[in-house]
């Protein structure tokens, strides 16, 4: 009889091995994937594994220091591959609930003793529940609250034009208005009416204002 394959996305190395072990001696063939490193990296790991779907994907949302939230990309991409059990150290419930919403089948702390976790990836292999449904409940409402505290809060920036957007996002880096002028081929005139109407949308009365509420919002030019 073939075992059930469970694929291990982890970069660390000491937990994953542990567990893999583990999970072999249960009867399930476990496989450490090294983490795709990057965006671009995550079609090819979800194209492996949609061509021979293991029976649960076991991913960290940490993926590495360049990649801060590849894990929960990467949680959305694999869901219609196979059942993902999302496996962290991170303590921010609304992450876990974004997390279930994104389809993972249940988020699991790296803080529970092995055979916790060992048995989280039994359950979720045999089609079992992880999560009781009050806690999957109360995840998904912290989500949902989470998201609606970053629109409030992200919400003036986002009324900025793009034009305002790039020159904030100037300010923030601690560039000067006639530098600005200079790269956007404008004159310093128009960039400093750019500024005060940036000034005004977001209720502050200086540069250095405006560059820290940015900060402070966690506010970038990308994202919003």
């Amino acid at each position: 009889m073939t075992r059930r394959r469970v694929v291990l996305v982890d970069d660390h190395q000491l937990l994953a091995q542990a567990l893999a072990a583990s999970l072999a001696a249960s009867g399930l063939a476990a496989e450490v994937h090294p983490p795709p490193r990057g965006p671009d990296l995550h079609g090819e790991l979800v194209a492996e594994l949609a061509a021979d779907p293991p029976a649960v994907v076991v991913v960290d949302l940490h993926l590495g220091a360049g990649d801060p939230t590849g894990g929960d990309r990467l949680v959305g991409e694999l869901a219609p591959v196979a059942p993902v059990l999302v496996l962290t150290a991170e303590e921010d419930r609304a992450r876990w609930g974004r997390c279930l919403r994104s389809g993972a089948w249940a988020v699991v702390s790296k803080q529970r003793p092995l055979p916790d976790l060992v048995a989280a990836v039994e359950a979720v292999a045999a089609g079992e529940d992880v999560l009781r449904a009050r806690e999957r409940a109360a995840l998904l409402v912290a989500a949902d609250r989470a998201e609606r505290e970053e629109a409030q809060r992200l919400a003036p920036f986002r009324a900025l034009t793009p034009r305002e957007r790039a020159v904030l996002d100037a300010l923030v880096e601690g560039v000067a208005a006639a530098d600005i002028a200079a790269g956007a081929c404008v004159s310093e005139a128009t960039v400093r009416s750019q500024i005060r109407a940036v000034l005004t949308k977001l209720g502050v009365r200086s540069q250095l204002a405006a560059a820290a509420a940015a900060r402070r919002a966690g506010w970038a030019r990308d994202a919003a």
